[in-house]
């Protein structure tokens, strides 16, 4: 592919908020950590101990916590390019549901196994944080819808999109179990949770979730329907 054929898609509007809010807590972290004052991860991260003693708002607070330079640059482009398209292809609602069903699913579960195995433990108030896990659930959802669009592992490779997603779950398999990285297995429960709200699109609680409103207007409503590629009909995935 030609450089001339690249141009980045429009920042959409959640996205915005997401990585204005992630920049927001970057600058302020950095600001603590400079002056020596407390660290911004253990009050807005997920642990279980802080759930455990009332800390609800960690539930939707852990994943704009970025503490790192690289880490933000990295994780705000995939925020930027990969979750803007697949705004603009599902519509805020429904996107904005995917975030929260894969961000609450993460910290729920995370939060529960701390609990019933960990109790006590330096995992149990071990935080997650950062936009890692959303990027991943991004990934896997995009992969999905368009399999055999070409990207570039290590910016350099270039492989197709369900390639490249394989190896990162791969990669953060073997960080897991053989390197004890905690974070990796929040990464992998959101590809999890990514792959089952796709694949199983249909079902009703699943579809009631994304789809619902709680307020009844004309009968006119929007509903998710399946896409395998941009020109096949009939269609496999959301679009």
């Amino acid at each position: 592919m030609s450089y001339s054929q690249f141009h980045a898609p429009v920042l959409t509007k959640i996205n915005k908020f997401i990585l204005i809010s992630a920049g927001v807590c970057f600058i302020v972290a950095s600001i603590l950590k400079a002056v020596g004052a407390f660290s911004l991860v253990s009050v807005l991260g997920l642990s279980a101990s802080g759930l455990f003693h009332g800390l609800i708002y960690q539930l939707f607070t852990y994943p704009f916590v970025e503490v790192q330079l690289m880490n933000f640059i990295f994780n705000g482009l995939v925020v930027w390019f990969i979750g803007s398209e697949l705004e603009s292809q599902w519509g805020q609602k429904i996107y904005l549901r995917f975030l929260l069903l894969t961000i609450l699913g993460v910290g729920l579960v995370y939060t529960v196994v701390n609990l019933l195995f960990f109790f006590g433990t330096q995992f149990y108030s071990l935080p997650i944080h950062g936009l890692s896990g959303i990027n991943f659930a991004l990934l896997i959802a995009y992969s999905m819808l368009f399999p055999d669009r070409p990207m570039a592992f290590m910016m350099v490779f270039p492989m197709r999109a369900k390639t490249f997603c394989w190896i990162l779950a791969g990669i953060e398999v073997y960080l897991a179990v053989f390197s004890s990285f905690t974070a990796s297995w929040a990464h992998l429960l959101a590809m999890v949770i990514s792959f089952m709200i796709i694949h199983f699109q249909n079902n009703p609680l699943i579809s009631r979730a994304l789809n619902s409103t709680w307020i009844r207007k004309s009968p006119k409503k929007k509903h998710l329907y399946v896409v395998k590629d941009d020109d096949q009909k009939p269609p496999k995935y959301w679009q």
